[in-house]
């Protein structure tokens, strides 16, 4: 059970674990959740990410998107508050560059969000608590949740994150 954690599969390929440095997302419940970066296909965006995490850019930001098979955060304007102007359309201002992964979409899959398909994302991320074939090629993957896929899943509407941290 633990390898099929950290092993994802790949479009044509075998399975093969990410690789890349580990992401711990805590909450102020003492809660937490670890990604575990895909480097091989999206190295851009595990760079970029690490960079904001390295800023403490994600410290006090709400999950404001909650549905039965996504959760997302990363828009600066939900620390204003839920409800304030343009919450779900925030960033940092800098796209990446879109790169495209043979990851499939399952549950677990952290992924990039943008302002549609094949385009690049800037600060806001999400993890599917439900398969997403759909979604394959169309988006980046940051990467999967290696540890703690049971506190994604009772993630809330407003749920702050007090720490993004990397490691290893």
């Amino acid at each position: 059970m633990l390898a099929s954690a950290l092993s994802l599969v790949l479009i044509g390929q075998s399975s093969k674990p990410f690789t890349g440095p580990t992401i711990t997302v805590t909450f102020s419940n003492k809660k937490s959740f670890v990604i575990q970066t895909e480097t091989s296909s999206s190295p851009k965006t595990v760079a970029r990410i690490s960079e904001l995490v390295k800023q403490k850019y994600y410290d006090g930001i709400l999950f404001h998107r909650v549905e039965d098979w996504v959760v997302q955060w990363g828009d600066p304007n939900t620390k204003k508050g839920l409800d304030a102007p343009g919450v779900g359309s925030g960033g940092t201002g800098k796209n990446m560059p879109f790169e495209a992964s043979p990851v499939e979409f399952k549950r677990g899959i952290v992924g990039i969000a943008s302002t549609g398909t094949k385009k690049g994302g800037d600060s806001q991320l999400f993890v599917l608590t439900k398969d997403a074939p759909h979604l394959t090629g169309n988006y980046a993957v940051l990467g999967r949740v290696s540890k703690g896929m049971e506190v994604v899943d009772a993630i809330k509407r407003g749920d702050k994150v007090v720490s993004m941290k990397l490691g290893k």
